[in-house]
């Protein structure tokens, strides 16, 4: 990341002499003038707080899911999974809510199938993620490093299996190839169950954005936490 730097020129100092040589009377940008002197410190302590920032490097990530949004939205793309019978509907989706989130944060928001074989897709951007795990090959392969096990038709959560109908798992991790960015991961046991998570006129909104994960089956919200963070780049489950 780029840094950014402030330079100040120095206007230089101009001096009137009196009459009587009696003294020097300064004219310049610190000449008597209290709140241009506060005004030059407090300039220069940004300064500080700007190189600090840049040495010290980028500031760790803590989520929630909402952070995605803001940390790098220009740095958001969207994956959706192809390897079930309605990938077709989970693409309309896909593009649907590229719409409305580049519309809101005015921004591009780019679009893949899991397909798409890039690698500076997972490494350089915070990745969304759409279907169910075993039909999503970025999902498929990043499934290791998730705080639950997705199998089974169902999720695990610790000792807890939930594999009801139309349960729906959102949740936020660091991205394990580079942890400046999130994968954020939109699943189901299928992907009728998926579309429509973001929609709250739609029976499969799934609200979410102040907490780390949330599970829910029908119209409930059955579990939502925060992750245990005690290592920064892997994030668990917080038992």
């Amino acid at each position: 990341m780029k840094g950014w730097t402030l330079k100040l020129r120095d206007g230089g100092s101009k001096y009137s002499r009196s009459r009587h040589k009696l003294f020097v009377k300064p004219r310049g940008i610190f000449g008597g003038n209290k709140s241009v002197k506060y005004g030059l410190f407090a300039v220069a302590a940004c300064v500080l707080i700007v190189e600090f920032y840049n040495r010290a490097g980028p500031v760790r990530l803590t989520g929630p899911i909402d952070d995605v949004f803001h940390r790098h939205p220009d740095r958001l793309v969207i994956v959706y999974g192809t390897g079930g019978e309605d990938r077709g509907a989970l693409h309309q989706y896909a593009l649907k809510v590229s719409r409305l989130l580049g519309s809101s944060l005015k921004k591009e928001i780019l679009v893949y199938p899991d397909s798409a074989d890039d690698k500076e897709l997972i490494e350089d951007y915070s990745i969304i993620l759409y279907g169910p795990v075993e039909e999503n090959l970025v999902a498929r392969d990043l499934k290791d490093y998730f705080p639950f096990e997705l199998a089974n038709g169902g999720v695990y959560l610790g000792d807890r299996f939930v594999s009801e109908d139309n349960w729906r798992m959102v949740f936020i991790i660091p991205n394990p190839f580079n942890t400046e960015h999130y994968v954020l991961v939109y699943t189901g046991p299928t992907a009728a169950d998926v579309v429509g998570m973001n929609l709250i006129e739609h029976p499969n909104f799934t609200h979410h954005d102040t907490t780390d994960y949330v599970l829910a089956v029908g119209s409930q919200i059955v579990e939502q936490g925060y992750f245990d963070k005690s290592d920064e780049t892997r994030w668990v489950l917080a038992r």
